[in-house]
């Protein structure tokens, strides 16, 4: 489990999460802190239903597949390639935003552009995929260590803050001003921070007990990190209004929240180094989730057969680990070029990151019904089942009835055309293998 919540870099929810439900949501940004948790939690309870029956390395992917058969595992491959990849570079922005803005605050004026971004976002990845090929072991402890050391700073601006502007709890509740559509865009935004939580079930045959403790890992990032960044939402709000002028300018949420309390600057560009370095925990973490999915997708003739390769000495997927760098890397580099800054570009890459998953998580709840129906499960797991189905659902079709501001409404088309490209390329791959086992025949 502690690798779990590390990957999720709890410091980094904490800084970035409170800001972006309060920029399309205002005063009442928790309410969609409350409600993406919950959608998330349910989509839990339905995954810890395969996860005390099997153990799979290839975490929903696998898991689907009981259920539903080979369609059902090549539609939810195809979303979960897509997820991974754009999680992984996703993190790897956060690392160069938070890094640029410790470098801008040093004076270095262009560590935000296009060029400095690209190469801090391919170094940290290149570094994090090293750690990864060395094996488990060392990732997990560099990744829990940073994400450990990242969080007393971020609890103690939160807290500052909440006491300096106090907690206006009156505005907070005050519903004259609530928007649905901006509470729903907000849910897309946190759920940015939460979705990918099945991913450590990836690693259940390399874990002791995997029916028992990967449900609790799985479960431990809606519940805690949920509850965690719904009570920092709450604290921080009436200090993300009071330094509206700042972030404007482009500081970063923790740091303008350092200076409007009266922390300093010293404060801040502290803070924005040790989320930087948090976060390259982060990525460690999913480099590790990521590869195993692509090794197992490769080891059932979706992929290459390469794919499926562990290394000898130190037994891990390395030929996946190389090819989710060279993916995620070209990613962020293309999306960094073409936007006008590295702050559209992530929240392009964070939307499609949450409407990649949403294909699984539909067909992962569904699958909890049929399991239950099957197994004469408990009504509860279906009315739950059900609840985060219709909760993911409504997710994606919010965004097509009330879409975000351009050019994040492209995402609606740009994650359906992307999952059916790749599903094309695994029907193409799985035909050359075919044929070519064919022709090995006598």
């Amino acid at each position: 489990m502690s690798l779990t919540v590390a990957s999720y870099i709890p410091a980094v929810g904490m800084a970035l999460v409170p800001l972006l439900l309060f920029a399309p949501g205002g005063k009442t940004a928790w309410t969609a802190a409350l409600t993406s948790a919950l959608a998330v939690i349910c989509v839990g309870i339905s995954v810890i239903s395969f996860a005390r029956r099997f153990v799979a390395t290839g975490s929903i992917y696998s898991y689907i597949g009981e259920v539903f058969g080979p369609w059902a595992q090549k539609l939810a491959a195809a979303a979960l390639v897509i997820g991974m990849v754009t999680q992984v570079s996703g993190i790897s922005a956060i690392v160069g935003i938070f890094g640029g803005s410790f470098l801008s605050g040093l004076g270095v004026e262009w560590a935000l552009a296009s060029a400095p971004q690209i190469a801090i976002q391919v170094l940290a990845t290149s570094i994090a995929s090293f750690v990864a090929f060395r094996g488990l072991d060392t990732s997990v402890r560099i990744a829990v260590t940073l994400a450990v050391l990242s969080i007393p700073l971020v609890l103690l601006i939160t807290g500052v803050s909440a006491a300096h502007t106090g907690l206006q709890l009156d505005q907070q509740l005050d519903f004259s001003e609530f928007s649905l559509s901006g509470t729903l865009q907000g849910v897309a935004a946190g759920a940015a921070f939460l979705v990918g939580f099945e991913s450590c079930a990836s690693l259940a045959a390399e874990t002791r007990d995997p029916k028992r403790n990967v449900p609790v890992a799985v479960m431990a990032v809606p519940v805690l990190l949920g509850a965690l960044y719904l009570v920092t939402t709450v604290l921080q709000v009436p200090g993300l209004m009071a330094s509206s002028e700042l972030l404007a300018e482009g500081v970063s949420a923790p740091a303008a929240l350092a200076i409007t309390s009266g922390l300093g600057t010293g404060v801040a560009g502290v803070t924005d180094l040790v989320l930087a370095i948090a976060s390259f925990g982060s990525l460690i973490a999913f480099m590790n989730y990521g590869s195993r999915l692509v090794m197992t997708i490769g080891a059932e003739g979706l992929l290459p057969a390469r794919t499926a390769a562990v290394h000898p000495r130190y037994h891990s997927p390395h030929v996946s680990i190389l090819l989710l760098a060279i993916l995620s890397m070209a990613t962020m580099t293309a999306l960094v070029l073409v936007t006008p800054d590295i702050f559209t570009a992530y929240n392009l890459n964070a939307t499609l990151v949450v409407f990649a998953w949403v294909l699984p998580y539909l067909l992962v709840t569904a699958g909890a019904v049929k399991l239950a129906r099957r197994s004469k499960g408990f009504v509860a797991m279906v009315i739950v089942s059900v609840l985060g189905f219709a909760g993911m659902a409504w997710l994606y079709v919010n965004a097509l009835i009330n879409p975000p501001p351009a050019p994040l409404d492209s995402i609606t088309w740009v994650a359906p055309v992307a999952i059916l490209l790749v599903l094309i390329a695994f029907q193409l791959s799985s035909r050359r293998k075919a044929k070519r086992a064919g022709s090995l025949e006598p």
